[in-house]
């Protein structure tokens, strides 16, 4: 008899400890948004992620900045300016914080991530200005210029304006950009963008949705 009792609380431990498994899973787990609800807490992304073209930069330390560079990681992609006076600072800074919170909340999914600026002031942005910049932010961030066709085709496929309103001189001018952070999937592909102005913690709630659903 105490065989049965002692067999039939240890079931009922087990039972309980899955029980609880299961629970405390589901809730550590991200949660599998939907399309409105991500594009609700500012990530839009697309049903088929979009190809793009390769294409033909230079990062700070004068190496070669390609679609290659892309292939393996999620990478966040910006279109800015080191003298911005607002936007790419303000933006920088809430990237950074993000990638904080996922290195806290996933570490794999946090060394998994890189950063991207890419300028669109290529005439004033040197490769020392942009390394000086990127990595005030981050150490691991790349800061990558070019020729200007080249920066604008990649923009332009994703989705990121940019131009120049004329000042005194050839280098006395006003830049005007998109605030948009381009998502890149390991495979190179346009996933989707955060809309600006982004917020560190629905970045972080939206992207973690996306690698849930992937997997």
């Amino acid at each position: 008899m105490q065989k049965g009792v002692a067999n039939t609380v240890i079931g009922c431990a087990a039972f309980m400890a899955l029980v609880v498994g299961l629970t405390a899973n589901r809730i550590l787990s991200p949660a599998v948004m939907t399309q409105a609800q991500m594009s609700e807490q500012g990530l839009f992304v697309y049903d088929v992620p979009r190809r793009f073209a390769d294409f033909k930069l230079t990062d700070y330390n004068n190496q070669p900045f390609t679609k290659a560079w892309l292939q393996g990681h999620w990478t966040l992609m910006f279109f800015g300016y080191t003298t911005c006076p607002d936007v790419c600072p303000t933006t920088m800074a809430s990237i950074n914080q993000f990638h904080k919170l996922l290195n806290e909340a996933d570490t794999v999914a946090g060394a998994n991530l890189q950063v991207a600026l890419v300028t669109v002031d290529p005439m004033r942005d040197t490769p020392e200005k942009l390394g000086a910049y990127v990595q005030y932010f981050g150490k691991d961030y790349v800061g990558a210029t070019g020729e200007y066709i080249e920066i604008f085709n990649l923009a332009h496929q994703l989705n990121i304006a940019f131009g120049y309103l004329p000042g005194k001189n050839e280098t006395d001018y006003e830049v005007t950009h998109s605030g948009e952070i381009a998502l890149i999937n390991p495979e190179g592909d346009f996933q989707g963008f955060f809309k600006s102005p982004t917020d560190p913690q629905k970045m972080l709630v939206t992207f973690r949705s996306v690698l849930e659903a992937r997997k």
